[in-house]
């Protein structure tokens, strides 16, 4: 019982980070999506951490849907914001992170450390 506390713990936490991330760090956010690659496998793991969004709708075959997806709120839409989000995912997430060819490895390595410093105290 207590790792199922722990992991509904970190869930939380995972969720506010993001909605903090969504509405005060969107520079951060839109450099992640510019490394961000793959696509939505539609398992609908990320739409059940803590509780199941009324929002998600099951299919034929396992497969998931949102039935608001054109209306999605942000941090949906931005799911996974970064890696931290897919070590969230109890799942072979279909997205990955990595330079993109826009800006240097070593230039991302260094925002992104900047931007994980800041967000620490949030």
């Amino acid at each position: 019982m207590a790792f199922r506390g722990s992991k509904k713990l970190k869930q939380a936490k995972g969720k506010i980070r993001r909605f903090l991330l969504t509405h005060f760090r969107k520079g951060y956010v839109e450099r992640q999506m510019a490394l961000r690659s793959g696509t939505c496998r539609q398992c609908g793991k990320c739409c059940k951490f803590l509780f199941r969004c009324p929002f998600l709708i099951k299919l034929e075959g396992g497969m998931s849907a949102c039935s608001i997806y054109e209306r999605r709120p942000g941090q949906c839409a931005a799911f996974p914001i970064d890696e931290r989000c897919l070590a969230e995912v109890d799942c072979d997430c279909g997205y990955t992170f990595g330079p993109s060819s826009a800006e240097p490895a070593d230039d991302a390595a260094a925002r992104k450390a900047e931007d994980e410093g800041a967000c620490r105290h949030t």
